[in-house]
């Protein structure tokens, strides 16, 4: 893809820098996940059970208890799968308690970056910049008008 003649390539990136005082900073690359489709082949969504309404009309019941909450434990799986593969931007990270193909293991993120030395500050600064980069909103949106605004202005200026 071109816009005005110029190759739009890569994902989105963020650098995140932990500052460790006397020691070297932590320097982690988190990447905007261009495809979900792996997630979705591992962890399809759950489905809601059935109920018959009087008449024998049978529908979805997307009120069920269980439901809901097989809905929540997805939405945990998404978020933590979105962090790892996020962070595999960052050359060399290793998980020693995480495997990609294994969602069952992908919650140990958490407790792996605390066992490292990470303040839970630290680690929910790290997911909200996986999110940052997965996400846009209004003032990454507005800061972005700003600058292409700033740029016609200083072509009319030329």
């Amino acid at each position: 893809m071109k816009i005005q003649g110029k190759k739009i390539e890569g994902a989105n990136e963020v650098i995140i820098v932990i500052p460790r005082g006397s020691n070297a900073d932590i320097v982690l690359k988190a990447q905007a996940v261009l495809d979900m489709d792996p997630f979705d082949s591992m962890c399809p969504p759950p489905e809601p059970p059935r109920k018959t309404l009087p008449g024998g009309k049978e529908v979805k019941n997307l009120k069920d208890a269980s439901y809901l909450k097989s809905l929540d434990n997805h939405a945990v799986k998404r978020l933590n799968w979105i962090v790892l593969t996020s962070l595999e931007a960052t050359e060399g990270i290793e998980w020693e308690k995480i495997d990609l193909s294994d969602p069952t293991t992908w919650n140990n993120f958490e407790e792996e970056m605390k066992e490292a030395g990470f303040s839970n500050v630290e680690v929910n600064r790290i997911v909200a910049a996986c999110i940052e980069v997965n996400a846009l909103n209004e003032e990454k949106i507005q800061e972005a008008r700003e600058r292409f605004l700033l740029a016609l202005q200083e072509q009319d200026e030329e």
